[in-house]
C-alpha cells in the first residue's frame, strides 16, 4: 500500500523550519546584543571601578588568604606582588563565557522564573569561576611564567567555556522543555 500523502501548506512548512531555528537564532541575537552593550562600557569604568572592586580586590584577598606570604596588593586593575604584576583588562573579566551561558538560557524554551533563576545562578557561578581563573593565572605568572601564554590563551578560557556549557546542560536538564516549550515530565 502506498504511503499517504502529507498535505502541508507553505506557511506550515515555514513555521516548522522557524521553530527548528528559533533557539540558535535567539541565542546568536541575544549574545550579539550583550556583546555590543559590553563594548559600550568605557574602558575607564571597567578598569577603575568594576575590575578593581569586583575582580582585583577579591582576588588579592583570595590569594593572600590561601598564600599569605604572597602579599598581593590590588593596585587599580593590577594584582601586584614582589613576584608578579598581573593586569586585568577587557576580556579577562569572564564576560564572553557569561554571555554564552546567559544567552543560551534566555533563548531556551523555559518558564520566565526558571530562566531568571538560571541567569542569576549562572552569573554567580561564572563570577566565582573567573575569580579562581584569575588567581590561578596569577600563580602561573608568579611561579611558571613560561606557561602564561598557553594557560591564559588556551587552557583557562577553554575550561571556563566547557564548565559554562556543562552548567547550561545541567540547568536545561533540570525540569527541561521540548523544542516547542512544552515541559517534560520525568
Amino acid at each position: 500500500m502506498a504511503n499517504p500523502i502529507e498535505l502541508t501548506t507553505p506557511s506550515a512548512s515555514m513555521a516548522a523550519k522557524l521553530r527548528r531555528w528559533r533557539f540558535p537564532l535567539l541565542f546568536a541575537g541575544i549574545y550579539g546584543l550583550m556583546h555590543r552593550a559590553y563594548f559600550q562600557i568605557p574602558d575607564e569604568v571597567l578598569r577603575d571601578t568594576l575590575y578593581h572592586w569586583g575582580l582585583v580586590r577579591p582576588d588579592a584577598a583570595l590569594i593572600d588568604l590561601l598564600a599569605p606570604g604572597e602579599r598581593v596588593a590590588a593596585v587599580g586593575n593590577h594584582l601586584v606582588s614582589a613576584r608578579a604584576n598581573l593586569e586585568v583588562v577587557r576580556g579577562c573579566d569572564g564576560s564572553g563565557a557569561l554571555f554564552l551561558v546567559v544567552s543560551a538560557m534566555l533563548a531556551y524554551p523555559a518558564e520566565l522564573g526558571r530562566k531568571l533563576a538560571g541567569v542569576l545562578a549562572a552569573a554567580v557561578f561564572m563570577y566565582l569561576l573567573n575569580l579562581l581563573r584569575i588567581a590561578a593565572i596569577y600563580v602561573v605568572v608568579a611561579y611558571y611564567p613560561a606557561w602564561f601564554l598557553p594557560a591564559h590563551t588556551y587552557f583557562a578560557p577553554t575550561l571556563i567555556v566547557v564548565l559554562g556549557c556543562l552548567f547550561f546542560a545541567w540547568w536545561a536538564a533540570w525540569g527541561g522543555a521540548d523544542a516547542d516549550g512544552n515541559r517534560s515530565v520525568s
